[in-house]
């Protein structure tokens, strides 16, 4: 096992915690967590096109966060390219100078930590107005989320504002860093045979004004994946963050919605090669309070009260501990609740998160009662629990999800429903064949690790993906 890089991690952190509020809010810079960085990073280079060593770049790199991570994942899967990346092949761009000189340290102490020389090439300098082209292989990035539209378009001057519209078609449709960013990132791998792996809002796959983004981008590079990220992907940023997969090629000059090639006809295939689950195998049974919510939920564990989850405290592969309590009161009259007998919390294997645009479920241990944004699985026939929470949490599962309901795509509540749960198909045992029992061993390492591996998801990803026959 190659040496621990925590205290790199350590680093970055404490970096990201000391920039100014005021310096984030001018920047738009939100620091991207480990977890999340890794993730991006696989997505990168994990399906590598090549076995030379790629030069990669991170073009808004903040503290460094994204070069860290490639740093991590190449300790483990190309060793040979730590020290080639930590001596000038791994380039960070960032335009605050303190930061870039942050960023500098992060990558040395990772250099200190896995015993290599490290001389990190960090550049300030503002990426925007780079007249470079074609100069990586692959470009990793979760570029500033600053838009300059509404309220803060007084936040850039208009010189600024007329030169970037000229320069990016993708600013002149939605004027906000991340348009620009994603333009550049498209110009600046080369090619042949090069990825880019951005982090942007989820909306930019299909919402209409982000149409010139992704005409003023068809031209450069098509688009391999867009993996849902949810909400509160990195601290800072609320709304839904969705991780892009390009590579170099020639996408839809329409404009349309950006529709991953794998996503091509994903509920067809699927609805013609499985089946859902027995519809007893969901219910709605959550506590729904009416108008008695402030009769029946408190915040301590008071006499006689019994803890009681809700949606948020439903994660993929994992549950919180429940931070709210039900209590045992005779509500008076004119006040109406609903509460489904106690068995049938008891029955709940699986649990999922109700306001969500996936499906997002842990197993339903320790029990507890949970509240109406809680939906409920029974499990079914001849189907381990611990297959069933692994395929609604894979992304394969948020994709049929996504092209099959498009009402839980809307922008102020995403809902997964009832009606589609019981219409999701799910590859039987036989359909699976052998990979059935390994989709469960890796399920359970996943609950063990509370989600929190992103080389086990891939491999999760990879299998899930061949159970359902994409």
């Amino acid at each position: 096992m190659p040496p621990s890089l925590k205290p790199a991690w350590a680093e970055h952190d404490r970096v990201a915690k000391a920039v100014p509020a005021a310096i984030r809010e001018t920047l738009g810079a939100y620091f991207t967590p480990r977890e999340t960085a890794l993730r991006v990073v696989h997505e990168a280079l994990g399906k590598s096109l090549q076995a030379q060593l790629p030069l990669i770049l991170d073009p808004a790199c903040g503290a460094g966060s994204l070069l860290l991570a490639a740093i991590e994942w190449a300790s483990v899967q190309k060793p040979q390219w730590v020290a080639p990346w930590l001596a000038g092949k791994a380039v960070g761009w960032e335009l605050d100078r303190n930061i870039a000189a942050a960023a500098r340290n992060v990558l040395t102490v990772a250099g200190k930590c896995l015993g290599v020389a490290a001389k990190p090439k960090i550049e300030q300098r503002d990426a925007l107005m780079s007249t470079d082209r074609e100069i990586a292989d692959v470009i990793v990035a979760n570029p500033p989320w600053k838009s300059y539209s509404g309220r803060h378009a007084q936040d850039i001057t208009p010189e600024r504002r007329a030169w970037l519209a000229r320069t990016y078609g993708a600013f002149a449709g939605w004027p906000a860093s991340h348009t620009a960013f994603a333009e550049l990132s498209a110009r600046l791998i080369k090619r042949q045979q090069a990825r880019i792996a951005i982090l942007l809002p989820h909306q930019v796959a299909d919402l209409q004004g982000y149409a010139p983004l992704r005409r003023s981008m068809a031209n450069l590079v098509t688009v391999e994946q867009v993996v849902d990220l949810g909400e509160d992907a990195f601290a800072g940023v609320t709304e839904p963050c969705g991780l892009f997969v390009l590579s170099a090629g020639k996408g839809d000059i329409s404009g349309a919605a950006w529709v991953a090639r794998a996503d091509t006809g994903i509920v067809e295939k699927g609805l013609l090669r499985h089946q859902p689950l027995p519809e007893a195998s969901f219910g709605d049974i959550g506590v729904h309070t009416g108008n008695a919510a402030d009769a029946l939920i408190g915040t301590r564990p008071e006499p006689g009260a019994l803890p009681i989850r809700e949606g948020k405290d439903v994660q993929p592969f994992a549950l919180d501990k429940p931070r709210l309590f039900l209590r045992k009161v005779q509500l008076n009259d004119g006040f109406y609740a609903r509460i489904a007998p106690i068995q049938r919390f008891k029955d709940t294997r699986i649990v999922l998160r109700q306001t969500a645009n996936r499906p997002i479920a842990a197993k339903h241990t320790p029990q507890a009662y949970f509240r109406n944004s809680v939906l409920a699985c029974f499990g079914a026939p001849d189907h381990d629990d611990d297959y069933l929470i692994a395929l609604f949490n894979s992304e394969y599962a948020a994709r049929l999800h996504r092209n099959a309901f498009r009402d839980a795509r809307q922008e102020t509540f995403p809902q997964v429903k009832i009606e589609h749960l019981r219409r999701l198909p799910v590859p039987s045992r036989r359909a699976a064949g052998k990979i059935y029992d390994d989709i469960v061993k890796l399920s359970r390492a996943l609950q063990a690790a509370r989600g929190d591996n992103p080389a086990l998801q891939a491999q999760l990803e990879a299998l899930v993906t061949k159970a359902y026959g994409g």
